[in-house]
Formats: C-alpha cells, sequence, structure tokens
C-alpha cells in the first residue's frame, strides 16, 4: 500500500479548523509537503523535546515515521496523540492506514470509524471504511493454517491442498529469496487465498494482474493445482515484495520492486526476452516508475519485461554487493546515488539497459 498522500495533511488541518502551529512543528509539516520525511521527523522530534504532550507533533511524527517506512513508530505515534487528543480526525485518519498496511483490519476499521464520527461527510472515507468490513466479514469466514513464517487464509476444506502448496512454496522462497537479498522478514506474513471474484473485489487490481502484495500475499488460486508451475511463480514472486519491504520499505522504484519479484520467479523468463525484442518501441522510464495498474495487459507485459532487465543487470553487476546496494536505497538513497558507490553510473545502467532490449 502506498504512503498516504501528502496533500491530505494540509487538507485535513484546514478541514479540522486547525492553524499551522508556529516552530519546529511548523516546519515539520512543511517539510512534509515537500515530501522531505527525514526533515519533517526532525523537526518534530525537536517540537516533541520542547512540548511531549502536542497531538499535532505527535501526529506529524507518525506522518513522518510512515513515509520513512517506520510503521511501528508511526502507530505507537499516532495513538500517544490520540490519547492526548481523542478528537483528532486527522490522527486517527492516518492511524486507520498505517493500521490497515499493517495487516491490523480491525483498528483500521475502528479508526476509520471514529474519522467519520468525528468530520462525516467523506465520501471517500466512508467507500473505504465499507471497503474494509466487507474484505473482514469474508477473512472471517475462512479457515487458517498458521505458522511462524507464514499464516495462510483460505475459504473451505476443498482449498485446504492450495494452502498446503502455498506454504510450501513459500518457505522454498523464504530460503532462496532470502539468501540473495540477505533479508528474512521477521514477522509472520498473512498470504490469502481468493476466488477470482473475491481477488478483483478485495484489490481492485486490474484484469491482468495475477497476485497482489500491500502488506499481505493476495492470491486468486482457483484451478491452481493443475498448474503448479504458475502457483509457484506467482507466489514467489509476491513473495519478493515482502522481502524487498522488510529491508527498503521506501526508496524502491517500481520498475526495480517488479523486476526483481519477476527476476527471483522460479521459471523460464525467455517469453520476457521475446517481449522485448518484439517491442515496436519501450515504454519510458518514467512510466516504469509509477504503478503498473494503470497499464493495459500488452503495456503491462512489456513493463515487467524491461523491469526484469534491468533488475536482472543490476543484480549480475552488483554481486554479493546487491543487498547493500538495496539497503542503501531502502535508507533513502537514490537508485543513482547508491550505484555511484559501486563504481555503477546510471549511464551505464541505461545503455546495458537498452542493448538488453534490443538484442
Amino acid at each position: 500500500m502506498p504512503a498516504i498522500h501528502l496533500a491530505a495533511v494540509v487538507l485535513w488541518l484546514l478541514a479540522m479548523g486547525q492553524a499551522m502551529p508556529p516552530g519546529s512543528a511548523r516546519d515539520g509539516w512543511e517539510a512534509i509537503q515537500r515530501g522531505d520525511a527525514e526533515k519533517a521527523a526532525s523537526a518534530f522530534r525537536q517540537a516533541l523535546t520542547l512540548n511531549p504532550q502536542d497531538a499535532q507533533s505527535l501526529a506529524g511524527a507518525g506522518m513522518a515515521a510512515h513515509l520513512l517506512g517506520r510503521d511501528d513508530q508511526a502507530m505507537s505515534s499516532l495513538k500517544r496523540a490520540l490519547a492526548i487528543r481523542p478528537d483528532y480526525a486527522y490522527a486517527a485518519y492516518v492511524l486507520a492506514q498505517v493500521a490497515y498496511a499493517q495487516a491490523d483490519l480491525d483498528l483500521a476499521i475502528k479508526s476509520l470509524e471514529k474519522v467519520i464520527a468525528l468530520s462525516p461527510g467523506s465520501p471517500g472515507v466512508y467507500q473505504q471504511l465499507q471497503d474494509w468490513k466487507r474484505e473482514a466479514s469474508l477473512h472471517a469466514s475462512f479457515n487458517a493454517q498458521p505458522g511462524v513464517r507464514f499464516n495462510i487464509l483460505f475459504e473451505g476444506p476443498e482449498q485446504r491442498p492450495i494452502a498446503d502448496r502455498v506454504a510450501t512454496i513459500l518457505e522454498r522462497a523464504y530460503a532462496n529469496v532470502g539468501k540473495a537479498l540477505n533479508t528474512y522478514p521477521p514477522e509472520t506474513i498473512s498470504a490469502i487465498l481468493y476466488t477470482k471474484e473475491q481477488f478483483r473485489a478485495i484489490t481492485h487490481a486490474p484484469g491482468w494482474a495475477a497476485g497482489a502484495y500491500d502488506g499481505r500475499i493476495r492470491i486468486p488460486v482457483l484451478g491452481a493445482l493443475r498448474v503448479p508451475g504458475e502457483l509457484e511463480r506467482v507466489v514467489t514472486h509476491e513473495f519478493v515484495h515482502a522481502a524487498i519491504n522488510s529491508v527498503a520499505p521506501r526508496g524502491v522504484p517500481v520498475w526495480l520492486n517488479e523486476g526483481l519479484a519477476t527476476y527471483f520467479e522460479p521459471t523460464d523468463h525467455a517469453w520476457l526476452e521475446r517481449r522485448l525484442r518484439t517491442a515496436p518501441q519501450l515504454l519510458p522510464v518514467r512510466t516504469l516508475e509509477s504503478s503498473f495498474g494503470e497499464l493495459d495487459g500488452e503495456e503491462a507485459l512489456l513493463a515487467y519485461a524491461q523491469s526484469w532487465a534491468a533488475a536482472g543487470l543490476l543484480v549480475q553487476r552488483l554481486g554479493p554487493n546487491f543487498p547493500v546496494f538495496l539497503q542503501y536505497v531502502g535508507n533513502g538513497t537514490s537508485v543513482e546515488q547508491a550505484l555511484l558507490l559501486f563504481n555503477i553510473t546510471d549511464a551505464d545502467l541505461r545503455r546495458a539497459w537498452t542493448s538488453r532490449s534490443h538484442r
């Protein structure tokens, strides 16, 4: 799930009739508007040193932590803000989004209900609440196969063989991908198995999507055991997203995230090579930096092919340094700057990328 839209900060402050605070707290909100989460976090720390009970600064600190990928810190700050000011709708709204990203659907729903009670009148917030309630109701009817690393949710005993297969695939991916990226997600990851209709209703994913990751792995599995290779490909792909989120919860461009997930799929990628060779022209890089969800089927295939080629080049060029590179990116270093640390320029990468795409 993407970080909360930055414009929401000012809109909520204005909607609640709250003036921008003075001093370091104001600097924090302005830094959030600019997208500078590091400076925002620093400003709110300073403000809280002067006034530890300032709910607005606590909410700002929570927002900054969320933007930095530190959702445990974000939830702590937001809960403290609401303990001091139970009527603080903005803090409740941000807490709802962070809780959902952390797979705490109960807290997300309760927080959004508080928002609507405090500040009714937003159709978007109301619709989101209804969507989350439908999801919670659906999951309540599912069976659970709990484990130390993975919690599998599935509908009915007829899906248990698929759940068993998914659990086996995830354990294998945990070992293989973990070794390659030098990261092993410490938290228990939920994997939820749906019918195709349930999957579309919950995720609102495009028709071509075979899976999704938003803090939970979500897979449509109808007929999955008839094509076990495809099930392994999709489950592994989504687990890679979880592994990347564990080591680099922010800053990883979409092309690198999707490219790595595709690169580590246990399958023959010759079809991606063919897609690159037969493309009349490549998609611009700026298209690959945004969500692929807005692309049509053919464009999405090309986007995944280009991303796979670029990610594969990085893995090969960086070798054992790749996990360190990924950590730098996750800590806020741009891809271009992180590459320079290993004596690779962005131009080098783009030339190799283009060459591979046309050979």
